[in-house]
C-alpha cells in the first residue's frame, strides 16, 4: 500500500549507525514488495474494461515511476532516511478522469485509447512536478497549509470513493456505480467480487490488529497461493480462470514493457487530455498537501525523539518536483515522501539514505519479473486491494472525522464526498472550497470589529485641566463618542459599525426621533490604531456613515488612519482633508483633545479658562475657603516661554507646580531619541506633587508648550507653613490631597477601559 498521509506520526529509538545498513536493506525490502503490489493494484485500477490492453506496460512504468521517485528523493531529500512512494490517492482521481475519456473514445481505436491514457497519467505527473518545484522555489510551500481543512478532509475521503468505485469497476469490467453493481449481476462476476470484499475485510482486519509492515505482504501472498491451489482443486484451469475474469487477459512473461514516447506523442488524442487538465491540477494540489502534511508528520515525530531536526519543506518541494517531473516523462504517476515507512526506517535504525537506495533496487528487480506477475496476480487480489485502500481513506477522512471536526466542518467534508460520487470530482472540489469561503466569511464576520465604545464623559484626553473644565466636561463631554475597531474591515464586518452609529444619533434629544433630553452627538471619533486592512465595500460603509453624521450636523474625526486604509477612503469618494464633516487626527489622545478644545471654547462655564485667576481655579478645586488668598500668596511666580523645562527626569524633588496660564507637557526620552509625550496640562493643574510628598526624584520631563505663568510652592515654604502657621499649611496639604484624588479616580477608570 502506497503512504498516503492518513497515518499517526510515532517515534522510535535513536538510530544506530553500525546496524544502518541492515536496516535499510530491511525498509528496502519491505517498500518494494510494499511498491510491487500497490505497483499492480494502480494499474489495474488505470487500465482496466477498455483499457485493459494497457495493463502490462501500465505496471512496468507504475513500478518504473516508483523506482525513480525512490531514488531521486534519497538522494536530495533534507530528510537522509526519505523512502518515496507512488500515491494512490492522485491515481484514484485520475482513474476516474481516464474512463471518463475512454467511454468517449469508445469508437477510436484501442492504441488512441490506451496512448491517451498514457498521457493523461504522464501529464498529471509532470504538472505535479512543476507545481512542486515552482512553489519550493518560490518558498512557498507553508502557504499551501492555509487550505482550508475539511476540503482537505473532504478530497481524501472523495478519493477513498473512487477507490472503491475503481475496485468495483477492475470487477465488473464496466465504469459508473450503476454499470458497476449491474455488471455483478454475472455470476462469475459476483464470485470475483464476493472475493475481492472478503480479502478487504480480512485487510482491514490485519491491519487493524498488527503493526508488523509485514502483515500486509503477507496476507496477499497467502491470498494468491491459496487461490492457485484453490483453482487445481476445483477443476479450473488458468486458461479458464483468465477467461471467467479471475485472472488477467494478459500473456505472462518474464520482463516488462514501457509505453514508447513517440507512439504516445502520435496517437494521443490532445483534446481528450486538455480537457482532463482541471483534474491534474487537481491531482497537483492534492499531491502537494499530502507532501506537506507527511513532512509536518515526519517534523512532529522527530521532535517527540531526542535526534529531532528541522525540515526544509521547500527543499522538499524541489527536489521532489525534478523526481515527479522525471517520472512524468515516462508516463508514470505521480508521488512523494511516505510518512509511514519514512518513520519506520527511523525506528529500524536507518539513518542515511541506503532506506531509498534499497527500495529502490528492489523495484528495479522486481521489474524484471513484472509481466509474469501481472499474468498470475488474481483481479480479486486487486480489486480488494484498491477497495481496502478506499475504505481506509473514507474511515479515517469521513467517519473517524466526525469525532475530530465540529460538526460544521464534517457537513463540509460530507457535501464534497456526496458531490464528488454524484457529481464529480471537480464539481465536489468546487462545491467544498465555496463552502468552506462562505463559512469562513461568516464566520469571521460575527468576531466584534469594535474594540471597545467610550463616551467622551467617560474617555479623556492626557491632557489635565482646571477643575472647572473637567467638571464641565464630565457633562458635555457625553457629545464625544469615541469608537476603537480592531482586526480586518471587510463588508461582512464593517455593517456591525453602523448600527451602533445609528443608535447613538437616534438617542440624541430631538433627533431622529430620539429620546428627549439626550445629549446630542457633536463628535464621532473613529480609532483605526488596530486595523490591519480595509476592501472596498467596507470603504462604501463608511460613506453611509459620513452622511448619517452630516445630517446630523456633528463631526467624524478619524484617528491614527493607516495609508491603506485612506486609499480605500479616496477611491470611494471620501476625502479627509477636504471634507467639511471629516477631520483626521494622529492619534486617539489627539483627537480626544482636539474635541474636548472645541467644547470648552463654546462654552464660559469652564471658571474663565485659561485665563482665570490661580485663585478660581483653587476654590473650584476645594471649595471656598477664607486662606485661599492667603495660599496664593504664599506661592512663588514664574514666567516662562515654550520649550523651556520646569521639570527634569532625574532631579531630586524639592517643589510642586500650579499653571495658572499657558501649557505644559510631561514626557519622556525614548531610546532612539525621540520624546514621548504622557500629558498636557493647562491652567488650574498641579504638577510634580507625587514625586515631593514621596521624596523620590522627578520621573519624566515637563516642557512648556506655550507661554505659561507658573506658580511654585517649595518644600522649604511649605516645612516653615507647617511651622509657622498649620492652618495654611493645611490649607495647601488640602490642595494637594485633591489632585491626587482627581488623578487616582482618572487612573482607575483608564484601567477599567482598558480591561473592557
Amino acid at each position: 500500500m502506497s503512504d498516503s498521509p492518513i497515518r499517526k506520526p510515532s517515534t522510535g529509538p535513536v538510530p544506530n549507525p553500525g546496524r544502518s545498513l541492515i536496516a535499510s536493506a530491511m525498509i528496502g525490502l519491505i517498500a518494494g514488495i510494499d511498491n510491487l503490489g500497490n505497483g499492480l493494484a494502480i494499474a489495474a485500477l488505470l487500465f482496466t474494461g477498455p483499457l485493459a490492453a494497457g495493463l502490462g506496460a501500465g505496471v512496468g512504468v507504475v513500478l518504473l515511476s516508483a523506482a525513480i521517485l525512490a531514488l531521486l528523493v534519497s538522494l536530495r531529500s533534507t530528510q537522509p532516511n526519505s523512502v518515496a512512494l507512488v500515491q494512490e490517492t492522485g491515481v484514484a482521481i485520475l482513474a476516474s478522469t481516464v474512463a471518463t475519456m475512454a467511454a468517449g473514445l469508445e469508437d477510436a481505436p484501442e492504441g488512441v485509447r490506451i496512448a491517451t491514457a498514457f498521457a493523461i497519467l504522464g501529464g498529471s505527473t509532470l504538472v505535479t512536478g512543476l507545481l512542486f518545484w515552482s512553489v519550493g522555489r518560490l518558498r512557498l510551500g507553508r502557504l499551501v497549509r492555509f487550505f482550508p481543512h475539511p476540503v482537505v478532509a473532504g478530497f481524501l475521503a472523495g478519493s477513498g470513493w473512487l477507490l472503491v468505485e475503481g475496485a468495483l469497476a477492475m470487477v465488473s469490467g464496466r465504469h459508473g456505480l450503476g454499470a458497476g453493481i449491474a455488471g455483478l449481476a454475472a455470476p462469475m462476476v459476483a464470485v470475483t467480487a464476493a472475493a475481492a470484499v472478503g480479502l478487504a475485510g480480512l485487510l482491514v482486519l490485519a491491519m487493524r490488529r498488527s503493526d508488523s509492515p509485514f502483515a500486509m505482504p503477507l496476507v496477499l501472498l497467502a491470498a494468491a497461493l491459496a487461490f492457485h491451489a484453490g483453482l487445481p482443486l476445483l477443476g479450473v484451469t488458468a486458461e479458464q480462470a483468465r477467461g471467467w475474469g479471475w485472472l488477467p487477459g494478459v500473456a505472462g512473461g518474464g520482463g516488462f514493457s514501457l509505453p514508447v514516447p513517440t507512439e504516445v506523442l502520435a496517437l494521443a488524442d490532445w483534446g481528450r487530455v486538455a480537457a482532463a487538465l482541471p483534474a491534474m491540477v487537481s491531482v497537483a494540489v492534492l499531491g502537494m498537501l499530502g507532501l506537506l502534511l507527511n513532512v509536518s508528520g515526519i517534523e512532529l515525530a522527530q521532535g517527540e525523539s531526542a535526534q529531532g531536526r528541522d525540515i526544509d519543506a521547500d527543499a522538499e518541494l524541489r527536489s521532489t518536483g525534478a523526481a515527479n517531473l522525471l517520472a512524468g516523462a515516462l508516463g508514470g504517476p505521480s508521488g512523494y515522501v511516505g510518512l509511514g515507512m519514512t518513520l519506520l526506517a527511523g525506528r529500524m535504525g536507518a539513518s542515511g539514505r541506503g532506506a531509498g537506495l534499497a527500495t529502490a533496487a528492489v523495484i528495479l528487480g522486481g521489474l524484471f519479473v513484472a509481466g509474469w506477475l501481472v499474468s498470475v496476480t488474481p483481479v480479486f487480489l486487486t480489486a480488494g486491494l484498491i477497495l481496502f485502500l478506499g475504505v481506509e481513506l473514507l474511515q479515517e477522512w469521513l467517519i473517524d472525522a466526525r469525532r475530530r471536526l465540529p460538526r460544521t466542518e464534517w457537513l463540509i467534508v460530507l457535501a464534497v464526498v456526496l458531490a464528488i460520487a454524484g457529481i464529480g470530482f471537480m464539481e465536489g472540489l468546487a462545491l467544498g472550497l465555496a463552502v468552506s469561503l462562505a463559512m469562513f466569511v461568516y464566520s469571521y464576520s460575527r468576531l466584534p470589529v469594535i474594540r471597545g465604545r467610550h463616551s467622551g464623559a467617560e474617555l479623556r484626553s492626557r491632557v489635565d485641566r482646571s477643575p472647572a473644565a473637567s467638571l464641565h466636561l464630565t457633562g458635555a463631554g457625553a457629545a464625544i463618542e469615541a469608537m476603537q475597531l480592531q482586526g480586518y474591515l471587510f463588508f461582512g464586518t464593517a455593517e456591525q459599525i453602523v448600527g451602533p452609529v445609528r443608535d447613538r444619533l437616534e438617542r440624541a434629544g430631538g433627533q431622529m426621533g430620539g429620546q428627549a433630553g439626550a445629549q446630542p452627538l457633536r463628535f464621532l471619533i473613529i480609532d483605526f490604531r488596530h486595523i490591519k486592512g480595509m476592501d472596498s465595500a467596507a470603504a462604501g460603509v463608511f460613506r453611509r456613515i459620513r452622511n448619517l453624521i452630516g445630517a446630523a450636523g456633528a463631526t467624524l474625526v478619524l484617528s491614527a488612519l493607516p495609508d491603506a486604509v485612506e486609499d480605500a477612503f479616496r477611491s470611494c469618494g471620501l476625502d479627509p482633508d477636504r471634507d467639511p464633516v471629516l477631520r483626521r487626527a494622529p492619534d486617539l489622545d489627539h483627537a480626544l483633545e482636539s474635541c474636548e478644545e472645541a467644547l470648552l471654547a463654546q462654552s464660559s462655564a469652564d471658571g474663565g479658562g485659561a485665563d482665570a485667576p490661580l485663585l478660581r481655579h483653587l476654590e473650584a478645586m476645594t471649595g471656598p475657603h477664607p486662606r485661599l488668598a492667603d495660599a496664593v500668596a504664599a506661592l512663588d511666580t514664574l514666567h516662562l516661554e515654550p520649550d523651556e523645562v520646569l521639570i527634569r527626569a532625574g532631579e531630586a524633588a524639592s517643589d510642586v507646580f500650579i499653571i495658572g496660564r499657558g501649557r505644559v507637557k510631561v514626557q519622556i526620552a525614548l531610546p532612539d531619541g525621540r520624546s514621548l509625550r504622557l500629558r498636557t496640562m493647562t491652567a488650574g493643574a498641579v504638577v510634580g506633587e507625587i514625586a515631593l510628598l514621596l521624596g523620590q526624584t522627578r520621573g519624566a520631563d515637563v516642557v512648556v508648550e506655550t507661554p505659561a505663568t507658573i506658580h511654585r510652592l517649595t518644600a522649604a515654604t511649605l516645612a516653615r507653613l507647617e511651622r509657622e502657621d498649620p492652618e495654611l499649611a493645611l490649607v495647601l496639604h488640602r490642595i494637594l490631597a485633591t489632585t491626587l484624588a482627581q488623578k487616582v479616580t482618572l487612573a482607575n477608570r483608564l484601567i477599567e477601559q482598558a480591561a473592557v
